[in-house]
């Protein structure tokens, strides 16, 4: 109230030497909206509508308010008074990407920079976000010119973007660790980061990159969930629900926090409330070929395998390529007693045929319907496999199964798995 009455004190002349920007900016800033358009409307008043800095900060305000098309009017307003400020023409082209006109922004941006009279990193970080968006995501060129023009965190993480749809992961790595290194990167830099470094097999620097980021913003979600798929690979799992739990308040409706929540629950052993979250995730994204998998999965673990076999075949039909997918389809079908099953398990052999554990299910399938030399065989595979790529849990079923075949007589040879494998019966047109 106090710089309310200041203002109304103040002398014509001193508004039109436009000495009251600095009061203009710090009410704007603070988020004295009222008394900021007040203030705006006495010097509009006093200027006869030609203060320029009145319109900018009025255009700002309404970009805020989600008014983008009014803002944009006032920008050009601003525009109009000084056809050579670049400052106004870049919130036009802001306004416009928001807008989803983003032909228009990127032509907005060309000619601020044009108009610039040195290297402007925002506009070179705008005409990369246009570029990606209208023209070829994997052009590098304004991306490395925002950074290279001091474009900081913003151009670092739109850089690493463009080379990762290139498929660079390396530069793209180095990018990110550029800008961690140089600059004091947000949690969304920071989890983007360490997302990358797990995908590329540095699972420490992730979690510590990881760890950074929920320490500044302990409801980033996509933080939440790659640490928490690192503590469930580490069978933590009390850690990993705190996480998830975290990821979901901030996000209710964040399917892969329920997913991931579910399986985390499961490994528990608490179906019910696993089964819920599944469910509930395959229910939020039918379209998911991942949380339809993980439903089947849990249903058939609850012994409920019709269900199971409903939300497995949504999930191959989404990704017919998944092998496990198909195995768990072959289990489904076995439990209900249909006959198609040894179909279902020669399909995942097709698509896995260097998976052990695929490999080892078809062998389970061959010895319970009493096909013993074909169980051998794959017994034998699995062990060839095993060599490989040791797993305690595999091995420990290889040995039961080993040890019914031995003592029914059958001998067991270690041999190299086909290239490719060779289904026993042809699918119909309609099937997986």
């Amino acid at each position: 109230m106090r710089k309310q009455s200041s203002v109304e004190t103040l002398s014509t002349n001193d508004f039109k030497n436009n000495s009251f920007n600095w009061l203009l900016y710090a009410r704007y800033v603070r988020g004295e909206n009222t008394l900021c358009l007040e203030l705006v409307d006495r010097l509009q008043q006093d200027a006869d509508n030609k203060h320029r800095y009145a319109h900018y900060i009025k255009g700002a305000m309404l970009a805020d308010a989600g008014r983008l098309q009014e803002a944009v009017e006032k920008y050009h307003s601003c525009i109009r008074l000084q056809p050579r400020d670049p400052d106004p023409l870049k919130q036009v082209a802001k306004c416009l990407y928001k807008q989803g006109r983003t032909q228009l922004a990127l032509e907005a941006y060309l000619e601020a920079e044009k108009i610039s009279k040195h290297p402007d990193p925002d506009v070179y970080c705008g005409l990369a976000s246009c570029a990606a968006s209208i023209s070829d995501p994997r052009d590098v060129s304004w991306a490395r010119a925002a950074l290279s023009a001091g474009g900081g965190e913003r151009a670092a993480s739109l850089l690493a973007a463009r080379l990762l749809a290139r498929g660079d992961t390396k530069d793209a790595l180095a990018v990110y660790e550029h800008a961690v290194s140089e600059y004091s990167c947000g949690a969304d830099t920071l989890s983007a980061a360490g997302a990358l470094c797990l995908r590329t097999g540095l699972p420490r620097r992730a979690f510590q990159l990881l760890g950074e980021a929920l320490s500044q913003q302990p409801t980033q979600h996509a933080a939440a969930l790659a640490l928490a798929a690192m503590l469930l690979q580490h069978r933590d799992e009390d850690a990993a629900l705190a996480r998830l739990k975290a990821a979901l308040t901030a996000h209710p409706d964040c399917v892969a926090a329920h997913s991931d929540l579910g399986l985390a629950l499961f490994s528990k052993k608490k179906f019910i409330a696993a089964l819920w979250c599944c469910l509930r995730a395959s229910w939020a994204a039918p379209l998911s070929a991942a949380a339809a998998h993980n439903a089947g999965l849990v249903l058939l673990a609850s012994r409920r395998p019709a269900s199971a076999f409903c939300r497995l075949a949504s999930a191959a039909a989404l990704n017919p390529r998944d092998a496990y997918t198909v195995l768990l389809i072959a289990l489904s079908l076995e439990r209900v007693g249909d006959g198609r099953a040894d179909a279902a398990f020669d399909r995942a052999c097709e698509l896995a045929p260097h998976d052990a554990l695929v490999r080892i299910n078809c062998g389970g399938r061959h010895a319970r319907v009493g096909r013993l030399e074909h169980a051998a065989r794959e017994a034998g595979v699995v062990a060839r496999l095993l060599e490989d790529q040791p797993d305690a849990h595999l091995a420990s079923s290889l040995a039961t199964l080993m040890a019914l075949l031995t003592e029914a007589g059958i001998t067991i040879q270690v041999t190299e798995p086909d290239e490719t494998y060779t289904a026993r019966e042809e699918l119909a047109s309609d099937e997986v």
